[in-house]
């Protein structure tokens, strides 16, 4: 008997490995290994970059934040230096009408209402961070001005920290460093022939400056 053999063009082709019926090659498991690990290598890459932004916006968010608490606080000793009357160059020396509770008097403004006594310590209870600047004086009415009520101890600001590079001398010609204080957070100046008083409020490497003329109100009130 005769044996038929067929052309090698109608030969089935053996089915290659990975290749399926339609003629589409298909992944190996060593090519989807490798993808894997491509991806994962970029979104580890991807996470670690908005991780660092995150934490970039947050230490911005908490620098004005704790800017925006150093100027309001500013304000108010400003605003207790102009309607005072003298500032106590020896801030230990007044009698304070509020319990220290071992804080630190770091500015002692006198008044006729009583003296107004600025101290640095330990804050009063575990809501406030770190040392805390505390402030025994009038509260104020909704005009703005001292209400007649008893004094006061009110916590202004926490957080605080010596500044890192202390004033060795006053920013004003002819001014005298008030109780020792600049080693402190608050760091206070007083210029005795002008009456001007330099404060700055530290946080570490942030701080903030403000200047005011102790007194003031009472020079602005008889001036015709």
């Amino acid at each position: 008997m005769r044996r038929t053999i067929k052309p090698l063009a109608l030969r089935p082709h053996p089915r290659r490995q990975g290749v399926h019926p339609g003629g589409a090659r298909g992944f190996t498991l060593l090519e989807l290994l490798i993808v894997l690990l491509l991806a994962s290598g970029l979104a580890m890459v991807c996470f670690n970059a908005l991780l660092t932004d995150g934490q970039l916006v947050g230490r911005m968010v908490d620098g004005w934040r704790q800017r925006q608490e150093r100027e309001r606080a500013l304000d108010l000793i400003r605003h207790d230096l102009i309607q005072g009357d003298d500032v106590l160059l020896n801030p230990h020396q007044a009698q304070h009408r509020c319990s220290m509770s071992k804080r630190q008097p770091v500015l002692a403004i006198v008044t006729k209402a009583g003296t107004i006594t600025y101290a640095i310590g330990s804050p009063p209870s575990n809501i406030w961070a770190s040392r805390v600047l505390m402030r025994c004086g009038p509260a104020f009415t909704k005009s703005g001005v001292w209400s007649q009520k008893s004094f006061q101890n009110r916590v202004l600001i926490d957080g605080l920290q010596p500044p890192a590079t202390p004033w060795h001398q006053c920013p004003v010609a002819g001014g005298v460093e008030v109780g020792n204080s600049f080693a402190l957070p608050l760091s206070i100046c007083k210029e005795h022939a002008t009456g001007v008083v330099t404060i700055r409020l530290s946080q570490g490497q942030e701080d903030s400056t403000a200047s005011a003329v102790v007194g003031l109100s009472h020079f602005t009130a008889a001036t015709p």
